[in-house]
């Protein structure tokens, strides 16, 4: 072993090149202490989503419309042909979405009617049409202004849209040198086949400093955290369920790995939806008794889904995947990197929850919403590897990162926080 961990206080005789560390902070508290009160119904989480947005945007429309026109719930709406303004969820009516009512209207052989929108509020919902939403481009769950009026037909026509946008980011601060953040996902360990795990092995090596000259090794000294972003055990490419053979058999060697990555630089591994964890989200962390050498570790964190932290003043943010796979489905956004822009957008990290993906019925407040502008942004187990570096309206400057399926593409994504530059590395 060439490095040493910050925390292991094993001395070895051989040289050795100090880990470099930066100061963390798990962020994740929400998504811990989120409300798991199943005898509630869902329009909690949708009356908290709205209001928290109603917040959000009134300083926006101010800014974008002035005080030019009313803003109005939708019971408020009297006058008809009136600008005005009104805030709400959109709701994406698709025939082709799965739906008890759906089936229901296949007995009654009623027609299915095309995909449309419409806003709701805690009270009543609007039909919408106009040129500045396309339908194909948006999920039900986006909590959004629109600018318009009503017409005798009870139909709201759109003439100018207000997002959320980007929260507030906190100022990025100075590095004097690099340091790296390494994330993956995706290792598959329940995979029948395991050719994949050689490369993994090799990873192994390249991060314990077994590769290259000094020089090379001191810049790998430089890797401060690892986070594996969910399929540890199984990825989302794996069609069959783990059974608990299946869990016992993967159990031992997602330890072994954990220990190991562990006793090199702190580890942060959060569940994904094929693993052993509950599959609503927010996903609680891997219990502690699925990893008994990892848990001797201080470096090693069972961390949530979504998960976020505060790594040298640099906030990170991410899921394991399920929340822009599912807004794959239920739109023509077929690019990743677009989708996650689009979420910024939007200011949440999951807004088809609950309607098409599982939830824990939140009463209070809703987990998902970003409160504050991450500098690093990425989605777990993608077909492959991409990144971008987004600029918002306000100068905020975010790193998103499509972190690819290590069991497909053998591949981890490298983020320098002293310049937020991204590029991949294959371990072939």
């Amino acid at each position: 072993m060439l490095f040493t961990s910050p925390n292991d206080k094993k001395q070895f005789t051989t040289n050795q090149i100090d880990r470099q560390t930066l100061t963390y902070t798990d962020c994740s508290k929400k998504f811990y202490q989120v409300s798991r009160d199943y005898s509630k119904q869902y329009a909690h989480i949708y009356s908290a989503r709205l209001n928290t947005f109603r917040d959000i945007l009134e300083p926006i429309i101010k800014h974008k419309w002035s005080n030019k026109y009313k803003v109005l719930k939708l019971c408020e709406l009297r006058e008809k042909n009136t600008l005005c303004v009104i805030i709400g969820t959109l709701f994406k009516l698709q025939q082709l979405k799965p739906s008890i009512l759906k089936e229901l209207s296949d007995q009654l052989e009623i027609i299915p009617q095309p995909a449309s929108i419409v806003l709701e509020d805690e009270l009543q919902r609007i039909k919408l049409t106009s040129n500045c939403i396309d339908v194909h481009e948006v999920v039900t769950g986006v909590v959004v202004a629109i600018l318009g009026s009503e017409d005798e037909d009870g139909i709201f026509t759109i003439k100018d849209v207000c997002w959320p946008g980007c929260g507030i980011q906190e100022p990025l601060p100075k590095l004097d040198r690099d340091r790296y953040i390494i994330l993956l996902s995706g290792l598959n360990m329940a995979s029948k086949t395991a050719d994949h795990l050689f490369s993994l092995n090799l990873f192994l090596e390249w991060l314990a400093g077994f590769c290259g000259t000094t020089q090379y090794q001191e810049e790998i000294s430089n890797i401060v955290r690892i986070i594996v972003a969910g399929g540890a055990f199984a990825n989302h490419t794996n069609e069959t369920t783990l059974n608990e053979s299946d869990v016992i058999a993967a159990a031992e060697s997602v330890d072994a790995f954990s220990a190991a990555v562990s006793t090199i630089a702190p580890l942060d591994l959060m569940p994904g939806i094929k693993d052993p964890s509950g599959i609503m989200l927010p996903q609680k962390p891997f219990h502690y008794c699925l990893f008994p050498k990892a848990v001797e570790f201080k470096s090693f964190n069972r961390v949530s889904n979504p998960y976020e932290c505060d790594i040298g003043g640099f906030l990170c943010l991410g899921t394991s995947g399920e929340p822009m796979k599912d807004i794959m489905k239920y739109s023509k956004l077929d690019n990743q990197l677009e989708i996650m822009k689009r979420t910024l957008q939007w200011r949440h990290i999951a807004p088809t929850c609950p309607d098409t993906v599982s939830c824990t019925p939140c009463v209070d407040s809703d987990p998902f919403t970003i409160s504050n502008c991450p500098a690093v942004y990425f989605s777990g187990n993608c077909s492959e590897f991409a990144t971008e570096l987004f600029k918002g309206e306000d100068s905020q400057v975010v790193r998103i990162v499509c972190v690819p399926d290590f069991c497909d593409t053998k591949t981890v994504a490298i983020v320098n926080l002293a310049n937020l530059e991204c590029h991949s590395m294959i371990f072939l």
